[in-house]
Order: C-alpha cells, then sequence, then structure tokens
C-alpha cells in the first residue's frame, strides 16, 4: 500500500462495508484519514467498522449507515457526515439484463444508485471544498461499459454517465486545488465474482485458483494483467489520487483495469 499522510481528512466511501469500497477504506485509514464506512445494513456497517477501528486504533472510524440510492437515504448520510474531505463515489449494483429485456425499473434503480447517488453527494461536498480551496472527489469507474457488450446494458448506461458528470464536476474546479477524477476498474476480486468463478471452476472439478486464466480468457480475454486484480491494488491507487503527490492529475479517466481495454486511449 502507497504510504501518504492524509491526517486530518475525512474521507466517506459509498458502499464501503466490503469489496473494493471497503478496501479503499483500509487504504485510507492506513494514510491516517478518517474514514466513513457507509452501507444499507446498519448492523452491518457498525460490525465492519468496529472490526476497522480495532484494526487501525489512531484515525477515527465513523459508522454511516444510509441507503443512499435515494435522496432521503443522500441527505441521512449528509446529516451523519458534513464535511468531507475525500469523497469516493464506490457504491454500484449491477445487472445483467440485456437492453430490451431490462424493465423501466431497473432502468431507474441503477440510474439511482449508481449515477444519482455519486451526483447528490458530489454536489453536496464540492461547494465546502471549493470554499476551503482543498479537497478530492474519487469515481470508482468501470471499464466494460467503455466496451461493447451483450448484456447489462442499464449498468453500463449508469457507469458511463458517471464519466461524463466526473469531468463536469472537474471543470467547477478551475484553478483551484480540488481535483475530480474517475478510476477505471477491471475484473477485480469481490465476493460477487468470486462465487461466481468459484462456481464455474466447481463444475469442472477445478478450484478458483486452478480455473483463473481460463476464467479471464472467458470474461476478459484482454487482458495484459492474466488475472484478478485484488481489491487493495485499486485501493492503493485511490490512495494516491486522493494525496498531494497527484496534485496536477485532474478531471482525467485513469485506469487500473489490468489492461483489458484493448485500447491506446
Amino acid at each position: 500500500m502507497l504510504k501518504s499522510d492524509l491526517g486530518g481528512k475525512t474521507a466517506p466511501v459509498t458502499g464501503s462495508t466490503d469489496g473494493i469500497g471497503n478496501a479503499c477504506a483500509r487504504g485510507f485509514l492506513a494514510a491516517n484519514a478518517d474514514v466513513v464506512i457507509n452501507g444499507r445494513n446498519p448492523e452491518k456497517v457498525e460490525a465492519v467498522a468496529a472490526q476497522l477501528r480495532s484494526e487501525f486504533p489512531g484515525p477515527q472510524v465513523i459508522a454511516a449507515p444510509a441507503d443512499i440510492g435515494s435522496l432521503e437515504g443522500c441527505r441521512q448520510l449528509l446529516r451523519q457526515v458534513p464535511r468531507c474531505d475525500i469523497l469516493v463515489n464506490n457504491v454500484a449494483v449491477v445487472a445483467l439484463d440485456d437492453a430490451l429485456d431490462a424493465s423501466d425499473e431497473t432502468y431507474r434503480r441503477l440510474w439511482e444508485i449508481n449515477f444519482m447517488s455519486a451526483l447528490r453527494m458530489s454536489r453536496a461536498y464540492l461547494p465546502g471544498m471549493l470554499e476551503r480551496n482543498e479537497g478530492r472527489i474519487l469515481f470508482s469507474g468501470a471499464q466494460r461499459p467503455l466496451m461493447a457488450y451483450k448484456g447489462g446494458t442499464a449498468y453500463s448506461a449508469s457507469k458511463f454517465a458517471q464519466v461524463s458528470l466526473a469531468r463536469s464536476l472537474a471543470e467547477l474546479t478551475r484553478g483551484t486545488k480540488v481535483t475530480v477524477n474517475t478510476v477505471m476498474i477491471g475484473i477485480t476480486h469481490s465476493a460477487s465474482l468470486d462465487a461466481v468463478a468459484t462456481d464455474i471452476a466447481a463444475a469442472k472439478g477445478r478450484t478458483q485458483e486452478e480455473d483463473e486464466q481460463d476464467f479471464v480468457d472467458l470474461v476478459s480475454p484482454g487482458s495484459l494483467l492474466r488475472r484478478l486484480a485484488r481489491a487493495e491494488e485499486v485501493a492503493s491507487f485511490m490512495v494516491y489520487l486522493a494525496s498531494p503527490l497527484a496534485s496536477a492529475t485532474n478531471g482525467a479517466v485513469l485506469s487500473a483495469e489490468g489492461g483489458t481495454r484493448q485500447a491506446i486511449y
């Protein structure tokens, strides 16, 4: 993990009870930032926060349960955490329906959770960052929406819209020390993806580790990494972008996707 001192900074990470969000929370805590753990389940949020407090006794760990897939949920989180120095718009859900099969409700649900939550949280916190002339907003992007593929249309549309939103927000930071960036993330170990990989491997009589190369060929044949990324690897990049070391990086779409996109730019 990259060593940066983010002491005195408050970093809400949406959707941070597990997966990449949790790895980001751990990365910021290791960099001495105060971290806000967010999720829909209050018991799980508090349990994760308690565990992190025991692992990282120095910085503050704030449990802030809220379902930010709604306006009221975002308001609930903002009431618990009125100030932010580093915002990580990480929360997202996936739906695998094709473009014509996905219902209006599926499109609306993913739009609210994946796009509107990021807009609402950024709209609430960015003015304070601009006033203080300091701050970071980071978007957990996804590389799949940049590629044409069958299925997951509602997810792709909502995540691709995030890229445009992030750049538009960055325009508001012109001439300041505030930055807004997107990190495009590829196939990365998570509870949901590992469960799929394990099931596919088990059907062949193999372990997930034994079948990893075949799984990568199936879901991301262009990968240069030739393995699933680890959430900690993505988190290290996020911590770097939140640090003073990345002060010249703004309005960018950056990659932590293992070369899966097969594109020069």
